[in-house]
């Protein structure tokens, strides 16, 4: 068998530079995926919050009394929550017509304390100025 010069194949330097390329290529997408996955874990995480917010929201003055103040609680082991109900500074004329608007924020926190979630939910709700049954 006898190997003519052209076609000779390629030199130990040509082969470790491509294998080089090759593999800062999969470093950097292997990079980008993993950088995917957590977004995505992070994003399930919020994503569960909100749906505990949210419940937590619909179920104010019907399960948890809305009173003025602050609040707190855990739900589960995962999310801490703290719940703030002030007055809203309302301008305007003094009708007094039974209810009076306060700023209802919703706090909710997890994760540990190297990394630390949180966001908050406000809403304007109407709580009665008097107890009901009480005679004007």
């Amino acid at each position: 068998m006898r190997i003519e010069r052209g076609q000779r194949g390629f030199s130990l330097i040509e082969i470790l530079v491509a294998f080089s390329i090759m593999a800062l290529t999969l470093g950097v997408l292997l990079r980008i995926f993993g950088g995917a996955g957590r977004i995505a874990a992070t994003a399930d995480e919020y994503s569960r919050a909100i749906v505990v917010a949210e419940s937590m929201f619909a179920g104010l003055g019907i399960e948890t009394p809305l009173e003025p103040g602050e609040t707190q609680g855990e739900i589960g082991e995962a999310y801490h929550w703290t719940l703030k109900v002030e007055p809203y500074p309302f301008e305007g004329e003094n009708v007094n017509i039974g209810f009076k608007p306060y700023w209802v924020t919703l706090s909710i926190e997890w994760g540990d304390e190297n990394d630390p979630r949180a966001f908050d939910l406000t809403t304007l709700r109407l709580l009665q100025d008097k107890p009901a049954g009480s005679v004007r």
